[in-house]
């Protein structure tokens, strides 16, 4: 969803001295020379990140928006008392913009006039999981001009496009920024708008995922092995350890699905959960097959299905578990 906000400012008199800057406000369009569209320099400096959510797709800033552009009908304190100031649309805001106060906007004896203010916008982006927990993603904000770029134009202010500091995401370390001028139409055929989108490339922390949902799902996958050690003949804790593995695997996934959106594809831990659920299912079969042959009253043949099982289960697991973390770090 596209919201929209317009910088304005409370209008004052121009009275003061042309050598000192001064705030002004107003609606007046600006002039323009040999039709060209007005210049309007755009800097975005993230100072706080709230929280990325991957179920919802979406991510929290708090941001020093400044815009600055040149009016010479203000220059050496001219002018009505008002100004024109720029219309932004944020194009991927999932919710409206809210400002921290009035923005304040200056103007210099020169007249280039700098309008700096203070926003918290949820943002959504598109985030690809199918490496989740080893992922990283590509966090996009996207600010263009309600004007077509005919009449108003973006350029960078790249001292004003970074990352403050001591900013942080929890669970998330941040890699790198950049950004890009752009055009785009928002219908086909339609006129061309000025799009500035600052891209922050973020890398989760997997060690929580690490050690509390992928090694307690290994041991899990491979606790079934224990069963070929049993005597054939005791049905009972055998296909109660299966069967209790199982149960355990199920809910473990149910525990994992809270932090991930309901995608169309598996992510790695969806696939990591699925051998372990399907090895602790053959284990199962396995069982079944040995008791069988106990059942016909061939404790020996059931040993020769039994013994080869205690080495091929937990070695075809890890194989897969292996093969997959391959294939999906590959991708």
């Amino acid at each position: 969803m596209m919201w929209s906000l317009w910088i304005t400012a409370g209008v004052v008199s121009l009275s003061a001295a042309a050598d000192s800057a001064w705030i002004v406000g107003g609606p007046n369009p600006p002039p323009v020379e040999d039709e060209r569209p007005v210049e309007v320099g755009i800097g975005f400096h993230i100072v706080d990140f709230g929280r990325i959510t991957a179920r919802e797709e979406s991510f929290d800033v708090t941001a020093h928006l400044e815009l600055r552009w040149r009016d010479p009908r203000l220059a050496h304190g001219a002018g009505d008392g008002k100004i024109w100031t720029p219309r932004l649309n944020f194009d991927n805001a999932a919710e409206a913009p809210k400002p921290h106060g009035d923005p304040r906007i200056e103007v210099a004896p020169d007249g280039w006039v700098t309008s700096r203010s203070i926003v918290s916008v949820k943002f959504s982006t598109p985030l690809d999981l199918r490496r989740f927990p080893f992922d990283a993603q590509d966090l996009v904000v996207r600010l263009s001009l309600s004007s077509d770029q005919s009449q108003v134009q973006f350029t960078p202010l790249p001292e004003s496009m970074h990352l403050h500091d001591d900013v942080f995401v929890t669970d998330w370390s941040l890699l790198k920024q950049n950004y890009q001028i752009k055009s785009r139409r928002y219908r086909p055929g339609g006129d061309e708008y000025s799009v500035m989108e600052y891209l922050v490339r973020v890398k989760r922390r997997s060690t929580f995922y690490v050690w509390r949902v992928l090694l307690p799902l290994t041991l899990l996958a491979l606790f079934p092995t224990l069963v070929f050690w049993f005597e054939p003949t005791n049905l009972q804790p055998q296909i109660s350890t299966c069967m209790a593995t199982l149960i355990a695997m199920l809910a473990f996934g149910y525990s994992v699905d809270f932090a991930v959106p309901k995608v169309a594809y598996l992510t790695m831990i969806d696939r990591h959960a699925m051998i372990g659920f399907l090895s602790a299912t053959a284990a199962t079969i396995g069982v079944a097959v040995v008791h069988r042959s106990v059942a016909a009253g061939s404790v020996p043949s059931a040993l020769k299905i039994q013994r080869p099982l205690r080495v091929l289960y937990p070695v075809a697991y890890l194989l897969a578990v292996g093969l997959s973390f391959v294939l999906a770090l590959a991708s």
